[in-house]
């Protein structure tokens, strides 16, 4: 009988194995659970070198993994010294002040970057422009993204400094606005429009110091697994290299399953066969297809309430994204694809059907992310042809309250998206993610509530959907087991079952024991990463 460097009581274990919590120990060995049993057993496993941790009622569960997340930018855009944070702004005014103040404080950095506006909340909601920000008289660029990330809004600086003119084409799949007078009025939408822009501001000086910082966010808030998924967000040329000598010295907190660019395989390849262990692999790759309601780019199957003449556009072709689809397939790669709009989640659904009956299988984990809009009969497709839907609760709740949703879709269709209860209902898994940076919040505690609850954390006022809310069960195992299978990692994570890694958190209560509405509240007591306590609260 091997014996446990560490047994953890409680009467309310959560094993993601099954719905109900139940009463015992989990026991450790190593980096790995060796079993969970009933409190008669426990002395089985005890031995004078074993530490002993009584829960007590509190809440004992794997830990939580966020399927989809962009880490380094995520890291980057919460460093104070590099990023302005104007999530909490309520008005161009206020935005472009905090601008002025951060120039002001940080005179050395050649770029200004902010992240975070989001007009649609505003008091008076209306798209910003460059005037605002150029009236600020400042010699240096000024990059502002937007609380989605598909939208840049810039200074005339930004501008000259990229050469966008009146003369630069509309690029595919973006779009460059301009003024009456027919000038760039400093908003630049999606990828192709804004990438080039962001790059340049995204080489940051001191990656690694930010990214450990976020680490230690992620133990305080139980995430001991992340996929990290294309675009990066940064363009340091060497972050892999940054990443596995974080690992090599222990520093890597957080399993990483990294989804790099479906376009490059080439590069995909290299980083899976240099990056295979239990802390940094490599799990699929990602492609965004059509953009985000509130910019009017999500691709739609019919006209904007608020737009008539748009649908949106999605960014490949039908046969290019099948292309894309199946040659990843064919090398043993999963796909991720960002799918916002209706139209562009059955591109995709189409997609993965297609490279499974040209391959003969269905076994990679494929999914599609966000999934934010989709028809009743590609919510029936998802459990026959395998595909996740990897979706972000805390986005439904405020993406509703802000009203921006009712207004570009209509109350209608408004009320019928994040339809989570029928993805379950017919069979399909979810995975919960935050689309880290591109979140209110990375506490999976509150992306459980919102899920659970349908309301806004902070407040716990309701938002519009309630039907589609899922059981406290449903979401945890959406943020531990179902995250697990979506990264193709299932064999060794996400339950506490023997042979499991032992990523395992404490809550400091029961959340089967309580209101839904006070899960917002809850908070992590400990977490243990492969078999070591790497966190536990004061």
């Amino acid at each position: 009988m091997k014996h446990a460097s560490y047994i953890i009581k409680s009467s309310a274990i959560f094993t993601a194995a099954a719905p109900e919590p139940v009463s015992g120990a989990v026991v450790v060995a190593g980096n790995r659970i060796l079993a969970v049993v009933p409190e008669e057993e426990i002395e089985t496993y005890r031995s004078p070198d074993t530490t002993v941790i009584d829960a007590g009622s509190r809440l004992v569960m794997p830990g939580f993994n966020d399927a989809h997340m962009h880490f380094s930018l995520g890291a980057v855009q919460n460093d104070p010294d590099f990023c302005i944070f104007m999530v909490d702004c309520r008005s161009e005014a206020e935005c472009v002040e905090r601008v002025r103040i951060f120039a002001e404080e940080h005179p050395d950095n050649p770029w200004i970057y902010g992240w975070g506006w989001y007009c649609e909340m505003w008091e008076n909601p209306s798209v910003p422009s460059r005037d605002s920000l150029d009236a600020l008289g400042l010699d240096r660029p000024v990059c502002l993204s937007s609380f989605d990330l598909h939208t840049v809004w810039c200074n005339g600086e930004a501008l000259k400094k990229m050469e966008i003119t009146r003369h630069t084409p509309q690029p595919a799949g973006g779009l460059i606005a301009r003024d009456e007078a027919g000038e760039p009025s400093g908003i630049l939408k999606e990828l192709p429009a804004n990438k080039q822009m962001v790059d340049e501001v995204m080489n940051v000086p001191d990656l690694k110091a930010t990214l450990l910082k976020s680490l230690a966010a992620f133990r305080a808030l139980g995430i001991t697994a992340i996929a990290d998924v294309y675009p990066p967000g940064v363009t340091n040329p060497d972050v892999d290299r940054i990443f596995a000598d974080m690992e090599s010295k222990g520093e890597l907190t957080c399993r990483v399953s990294w989804f790099p660019d479906m376009k490059d395989l080439d590069e995909a390849k290299r980083l899976r066969d240099a990056y295979h262990t239990d802390r940094l692999r490599v799990a699929g790759v990602k492609q965004i297809l059509d953009g985000v309601v509130e910019a009017h780019t999500a691709c739609m199957s019919a006209p904007y309430e608020d737009r008539a003449d748009c649908c949106g556009e999605p960014m490949l072709s039908q046969e290019e994204l099948n292309s894309y689809v199946l040659a990843a397939a064919r090398e043993g790669f999963p796909g991720k694809l960002h799918t916002i709009g209706d139209k562009a989640v059955t591109m995709a659904l189409d997609a993965y059907e297609h490279a499974g009956n040209v391959l003969g299988s269905r076994d990679l984990h494929h999914s599609i992310e966000h999934a934010e809009t989709i028809s009743s009969r590609d919510i029936n497709r998802l459990a026959d042809l395998n595909v996740l839907a990897t979706v972000q609760p805390i986005h439904s709740a405020l993406g509703m309250l802000a009203g921006g949703y009712q207004l570009c879709l209509g109350e209608e269709r408004a009320q019928n998206t994040w339809p989570f209860r029928e993805i379950l209902d017919a069979g399909g898994r979810l995975a919960f993610s935050t689309d880290y940076p591109a979140a209110y919040s990375i506490n999976p505690l509150w992306n459980v509530y919102s899920a659970v609850t349908r309301c806004e954390p902070d407040e716990g006022a309701p938002a519009d959907g309630r039907s589609h809310t899922v059981t406290l069960a449903e979401a945890l195992t959406a943020y531990t087991k179902s995250s697990a299978y979506a990264e193709t990692f299932e064999d060794s994570l996400g339950t506490l079952e023997p042979g499991k890694l032992a990523d395992i958190v404490i809550i400091d209560r029961n959340l089967f024991a309580i209101d839904p509405m006070e899960i917002r509240f809850a908070q992590v007591d400990l977490t243990m990463v492969d078999g070591e306590i790497r966190y536990e609260r004061a």
